[in-house]
């Protein structure tokens, strides 16, 4: 028994120094807020596309809310969006050749970072949105299909409590 202690208290004390070293150099590096911070600030959000793309992506997303119940519009809307995620990278590079043309400053680098803090989130968000509509849609629809079939249950009982009363009475 103590042998697996021992073992065990090992294991524990060599896990918990593999941590150490990792959190060590996860501080050395710029946090998450400092990062985004970073990004905000190196970004011309009083660009005109920019204000149009996040307007168009602010729509889609009340969108998406106000016409939940509309599963075609939210089918559309999964589809489109993940064809543009999925694109992301082409439209990355291709925006990165002809960037002089609609922006003040090159956004779109070769890892994609803008397109997809800018472009793709909000997709992804909007995404999941329509996927949580879809399930909370099939559950009603769920639930209603129950509902009815426990009505048309009961009204064929009753039906059989019935013939076979009125059976018993001719008898």
């Amino acid at each position: 028994m103590d042998e697996f202690r021992d073992g065990l208290s090992f294991a524990f004390e060599d896990a918990t120094k593999e941590i150490r070293a990792k959190w060590k150099e996860f501080n050395q590096h710029s946090g998450i807020l400092e990062s985004l911070q970073g990004f905000i600030a190196a970004v011309d959000w009083s660009e005109p596309w920019l204000i149009s793309l996040l307007a168009c992506e602010a729509l889609l997303l009340v969108s998406l809310i106000a016409f939940r119940k509309q599963t075609r519009l939210q089918g559309t809307v999964m589809v489109t969006a993940g064809a543009i995620v999925y694109c992301a990278e082409y439209i990355n590079r291709f925006l990165g050749d002809h960037w002089q043309s609609f922006a003040r400053q090159p956004y779109f680098d070769p890892h994609g970072i803008f397109i997809s803090a800018v472009v793709s989130a909000p997709l992804m968000l909007a995404t999941f949105i329509a996927l949580v509509n879809y399930l909370v849609a099939v559950s009603q629809a769920l639930v209603a299909m129950k509902r009815k079939e426990l009505r048309y249950n009961l009204r064929q009982r009753a039906k059989q409590e019935e013939g076979s009363g009125q059976g018993k009475k001719h008898q």
